[in-house]
């Protein structure tokens, strides 16, 4: 975090190219790991690869256990809107944010799943391997596929390289997240929040509370993996909440006629308070924009409902999902607070209209 905090603030001008970087050592970090599970490790029948089903959590039915087991994959997916957090500070926003996203879903999980098919093909044990000493099951997989400690560990590493890189970019877009809200006067402090350091244009503030909050979450692990567990279903509650909230807006507005093409000129303001909502340059015509609508609103409540289930049974105060608890508080602190204060300084986003050009 220490780290993802400097290049944040002290080395901000350097984000883009580092970023970059990543980038680069993504793509070989990719190989690095692939090809010795490929080449060395002993593969297995596709049978199990495809095949076999397992029902770990002894939970009610198959059915129930592939339905819990989802969320591994689906958190894996959940803010590659990063992008649109960041939509200030790129050129041509409209236009690259949405390409940005697309490429960033396809050509990561194009990789990721050649890469998960690789690796159980080569998971000899799959019962030693989730009981690894390390705690972690691709550490034992990475071991028995090359035969070498070393190699292994060469090969953990960069997954852990990766992750400390990842957090640079995360913090990022989620101090602009949070550092865009507050400007709006949608959060609790946000006359300290919505500050800007006045040479670099680095909200300064919202990275450090960022970082705080993110440290003591982490911390979490040390005295309890359940509630760490906990933390991560309500990462997907709390963002698919948000993202059927934002489609089915989108869908009422699209079937009601509430978006039109605009025929306004650069120097006049749309999708602003007060004015009218307009399409940009992307968007899906006819009857697709709908139909995508209706399948991300259905798909998305079904993830939102199983992320609250308990991963195994019986089920006891070791392994409860508290998520559903810890939601529901954020939910009704939130309602309490915009009722008490908020709806007075809140108005919606604000306008700079010197910026619009």
């Amino acid at each position: 975090m220490a780290f993802a905090v400097f290049i944040n603030v002290l080395a901000s001008t350097v984000l883009p190219k580092f970023e970059g970087f990543i980038l680069v050592l993504h793509i070989v970090g990719y190989f690095a790991i692939l090809l010795p599970l490929l080449i060395l490790g002993e593969h297995q029948d596709s049978h199990q690869v495809f095949g076999l089903w397992m029902n770990e959590g002894h939970l009610p039915t198959q059915g129930v256990s592939f339905m819990v087991g989802l969320l591994g994959p689906v958190f894996m997916f959940l803010g590659a809107d990063g992008a649109v957090h960041m939509s200030e500070e790129i050129q041509n926003a409209p236009t690259v944010v949405p390409w940005s996203i697309l490429f960033s879903i396809i050509i990561n999980g194009a990789l990721a799943f050649s890469m998960i098919i690789v690796t159980l093909f080569v998971t000899v044990d799959l019962e030693t391997a989730l009981k690894s000493p390390t705690g972690y099951a691709f550490m034992e997989i990475f071991v028995n596929a090359t035969g070498s400690l070393a190699g292994a560990t060469v090969m953990a590493c960069i997954i852990t390289v990766m992750q400390l890189f990842a957090n640079v970019g995360l913090l990022a877009s989620c101090s602009r997240m949070s550092w865009s809200f507050a400007r709006d006067r949608g959060l609790p402090g946000y006359r300290i929040l919505a500050k800007v350091n006045p040479r670099t244009s680095i909200p300064v503030a919202t990275i450090i509370i960022t970082t705080l909050i993110s440290t003591l979450l982490s911390l979490i692990i040390l005295g309890s993996s359940t509630a760490f567990n906990n933390i991560v279903s309500i990462s997907v509650a709390g963002l698919s909440a948000s993202y059927v909230l934002a489609i089915s807006l989108l869908l009422w507005r699209r079937t009601t006629g509430g978006i039109r093409h605009s025929y306004l000129s650069a120097s006049q303001l749309t999708n602003t308070p007060g004015f009218e909502l307009s399409w940009g340059p992307w968007y899906m015509p006819g009857i697709l924009g709908p139909a995508v609508n209706l399948f991300a609103i259905f798909y998305v409540i079904v993830i939102l409902f199983f992320s609250f289930w308990p991963p195994e049974m019986p089920v006891d105060a070791g392994n409860v999902n508290y998520s559903i608890l810890v939601t529901g508080a954020v939910l009704i602190f939130s309602v309490a607070w915009y009722f008490a204060w908020g709806r007075r300084d809140y108005k919606g986003p604000v306008i700079d209209a010197s910026s619009v050009h």
